[in-house]
């Protein structure tokens, strides 16, 4: 019974012995192919930001760079720079990854996902930031998915922070209303909601 026994343990252990090898072998083989397959789309989805583009060239910022922004690709023809970013929600079973064309102008020529796993469909929001400069100020947050949104469009005002710093493109111009937002967020911090909104109500006050 224990020879039975013992000739069962060797039988299992051979083969998780051999089955961790054969793995091992197809890892090998496999890993160098998905990871230039990756490369392979990322470097596509910048020609789809900007279909133009004669080449790329990756840009190394000095100083530090937000953790949404994995790379910084200028266009070896001077048509603008492609940036690839990264970001997640509070809904977000995996990073949301896109990647951004800004022309020299400052715009936003195009905006390609290369990753989306939320649970409600972004629609066409992306979309609404072609024709955009960093002031950003004919988006709002996507009903439905506001964590979602949010998310994306803090990770575009990263991409241009870091591409103004640079001095590849010129900072927009933001209007009274953003900025009246923005000093409201400074000055009344404890009044935002879980999305990052203030939460407040106008009032009028009449003259005495």
């Amino acid at each position: 019974m224990k020879r039975e026994a013992t000739k069962s343990i060797v039988v299992l252990t051979g083969i998780c012995l051999i089955v961790a090898v054969v793995l091992a072998a197809v890892n090998h083989v496999t890993a160098p192919i998905i990871e230039e397959s990756a490369a392979s789309g990322a470097q596509a989805s910048l020609y789809v930001v900007l279909p133009n583009a004669a080449g790329f060239e990756e840009e190394t910022p000095e100083g530090e760079v937000p953790q949404t922004v994995t790379g910084i690709f200028r266009d070896t023809g001077g048509s603008g720079y492609a940036v690839t970013l990264s970001t997640t929600s509070s809904y977000s079973a995996t990073p949301m990854t896109f990647t951004l064309g800004v022309g020299t102008d400052g715009k936003i020529t195009g905006v390609e996902m290369t990753n989306y796993a939320e649970s409600k469909d972004f629609g066409e929001y992306p979309s609404t930031y072609i024709g955009q400069d960093s002031a950003l100020s004919g988006v709002d947050v996507y009903a439905g998915v506001t964590y979602s949104s949010q998310a994306f469009r803090g990770a575009v005002e990263d991409a241009f922070a870091v591409l103004v710093e640079l001095g590849g493109v010129a900072q927009g111009n933001k209007t009274d209303e953003q900025i009246i937002d923005e000093l409201k967020i400074q000055l009344l911090p404890g009044a935002l909601n879980r999305a990052g909104a203030p939460k407040l109500k106008e009032i009028t006050v009449s003259d005495p």
